[in-house]
């Protein structure tokens, strides 16, 4: 028997909440349901980036410096910096992360150079930069590898920002919270959904990663 040759199963929220419902079992209440459920998935992606980091949330920013410019404001869609390099004459140079407690101690804040350090204070509402030390130019571009928020999910017609390797678990962890609110929900199988989608969520991060081999070395002084 021929197989479909395809490779684009996609769910969009509606059969996200749909699956979720069947999970739960019981009487379908619809009303207001399907807006709470998109309410609890946007709670569910926000817990999702508590624990961890997903590799499709990665993605580059550049910002191009500006003469004697201490901090740069990074988009409001990334969490976090991971790594960050000064590119000069196409060349790229990696900068170290300090704390922001380091960078509190550093005497001359207002010094010129090619940066080679960064601190990074996370707000309430965006991440902002602190370069080290300050540029000297307006040429140069600092590349910053950041994490970056899941898109808002407003709508169930659109799908989730995630892979679809995460959906088993995106099924069930919406199946989970909604079941908590839902009256008349056995509390058994409340935990029996949690217990699924936990075990879910943990096979979906551990084939998350990267495949390339580390090596660490210790630093001797």
């Amino acid at each position: 028997m021929a197989t479909s040759g395809t490779y684009t199963f996609s769910m969009d929220i509606d059969e996200v909440i749909e699956e979720a419902l069947e999970m739960i079992g019981g009487e379908a209440t619809l009303g207001n349901e399907p807006k709470s459920a998109r309410r609890s998935i946007n709670l569910l992606l926000q817990d999702w980036q508590n624990r961890g980091i997903q590799l499709w949330t990665i993605g580059t920013t550049a910002v191009t410096v500006a003469t004697s410019v201490t901090s740069y404001v990074l988009g409001e869609e990334n969490i976090d910096v991971l790594e960050a390099v000064v590119n000069r004459d196409n060349i790229d140079l990696q900068l170290e992360r300090i704390s922001m407690e380091e960078y509190l101690k550093v005497p001359r804040k207002g010094q010129t150079g090619r940066p080679t350090q960064f601190a990074v204070r996370r707000e309430r509402d965006q991440s902002r930069v602190f370069l080290w030390p300050v540029p000297e130019n307006s040429t140069d571009a600092i590349k910053f590898e950041t994490v970056k928020y899941f898109q808002d999910v407003s709508k169930s017609s659109q799908t989730a920002d995630i892979s679809r390797r995460f959906y088993p678990c995106l099924t069930a962890g919406t199946a989970y919270f909604m079941s908590m609110k839902r009256p008349g929900v056995d509390a058994g199988r409340i935990q029996m959904i949690k217990g699924e989608y936990e075990d879910r969520l943990l096979r979906a991060q551990e084939e998350d990663k990267e495949r390339a081999s580390m090596y660490i070395l210790p630093r001797l002084r």
